[in-house]
């Protein structure tokens, strides 16, 4: 990041300040170029080289992540250590403003920061105390110090919770069904429905929305994996279609998985013979 003085009177002289970012720039010496263009034909062109160290502040054990499935309990944690002589106090944290996911994860991860060395080593343990809904969470968590060099260590949290029974795809886009006019015509598709953890997973039933929805289930994995293949057969009337199928299962907390079906029906007319 550069900030200069566009224009410098003769006979003047001009200023370029360089900002460089060092959490983005590996520990250890450092040497960057940058080139200034300007309006002498003789030096069209000015090659400035910035050289520096980079020092590193903290050492982490590992990365910040925590995954597993839905009513799990998950927790994790990571150990900062100052890799500078001065001590450090850790004050506090927050989550990345920027994160789409900060607000589910300011209300549904817990965090704690233990002083194992004072001024030295912390211990970071992060929980998940509310259950979320099952899918991946991102987000930078910002560890706060004393330190006026480096007030706030970035670390990179990663969350995902998966669905003990899964649907694929777990909603249905048909797009246009393009239907003859004064006829009908079906559309076929395929949903899977699995089982992520256990073999014991059995499908009681499906339910459409739609009277013009026929199925037809098989297992294809015993207690582990079926598929049903369905077919929708819609009414000759131009508009969007809308339905679901409802599968009902044995699984706690599952019992009743709906995959929504989206589409449009186009009404298609007979071209004039020539």
């Amino acid at each position: 990041m550069a900030d200069y003085d566009e224009v410098i009177p003769p006979g003047s002289e001009g200023k370029i300040s360089v900002k460089l970012i060092g959490h983005k720039l590996h520990p250890g010496r450092f040497k960057k170029s940058f080139t200034v263009k300007t309006n002498d034909p003789e030096n069209a062109k000015v090659t400035l080289n910035v050289i520096g160290n980079i020092k590193q502040v903290f050492q982490v054990s590992k990365g910040l992540s925590l995954s597993g499935y839905k009513g799990e309990e998950l927790k994790e944690e990571v150990i900062l250590t100052s890799a500078i002589d001065e001590e450090i106090q850790l004050t506090g944290y927050h989550w990345s403003e920027k994160s789409k996911d900060r607000k589910a994860l300011e209300e549904g991860i817990g965090v704690k920061i233990t002083p194992i060395e004072k001024g030295r080593k912390y211990k970071i343990e992060t929980w998940l105390k509310k259950e979320l809904p099952p899918k991946p969470y991102f987000a930078d968590l910002f560890i706060e110090t004393d330190f006026e060099k480096l007030p706030q260590k970035k670390l990179s949290f990663r969350l995902h919770i998966m669905d003990d029974v899964e649907l694929h795809p777990s909603t249905i886009y048909m797009r246009e069904l393009q239907v003859p006019e004064g006829t009908t015509k079906s559309f076929e598709k395929i949903v899977s429905v699995i089982s992520a953890r256990g073999d014991s997973l059995k499908i009681l039933d499906v339910i459409p929305s739609d009277e013009s929805i026929t199925w037809n289930i098989r297992e294809v994995k015993p207690g582990k994996a079926f598929t049903c293949r369905f077919q929708i057969r819609p009414k000759s009337e131009p508009g969007k279609y809308e339905a679901t199928l409802k599968f009902l299962t044995n699984y706690p907390g599952y019992e009743e998985l709906v995959v929504p079906i989206r589409g449009s029906v186009r009404i298609m007319k007979d071209q004039p013979k020539k």
